[in-house]
């Protein structure tokens, strides 16, 4: 099951540009985590052209740079189908997030 972890992100069309695991050959089920400094921060989530998630808020951390699987859950083994990964961030200071990613 692989997954990506970012830490620190700050504003950017596409969080995940140039990493590993980016394409998903297969469908897959995907769990994202998140947490933010604020509360204005947004993170939106596509796979191909199916968007999964849109302008959401994640959470405020509890502590810096840290996500808590227990509370900063944002998407829970969402089915998506095959296609390029791409998660656009809007931070005013900066975002973490851990995505998880199941094929089937």
């Amino acid at each position: 099951m692989p997954a990506i972890k970012r830490t620190n992100v700050v504003t950017t069309e596409d969080a995940l540009l140039g990493l590993k695991f980016k394409v998903l050959q297969r469908p897959a089920l995907v769990s994202l985590f998140a947490s933010g400094v604020t509360a204005t921060d947004k993170i939106s989530l596509s796979v191909g052209g199916t968007t999964v998630l849109d302008l959401a808020n994640p959470n405020v951390e509890s502590a810096a740079d840290v996500i808590d699987t227990t509370r900063d859950g944002v998407l829970f083994n969402e089915r998506v189908p095959p296609g390029e990964l791409f998660m656009p961030i809007t931070a005013t200071t900066a975002v973490n997030f851990l995505l998880v990613i199941d094929e089937v």
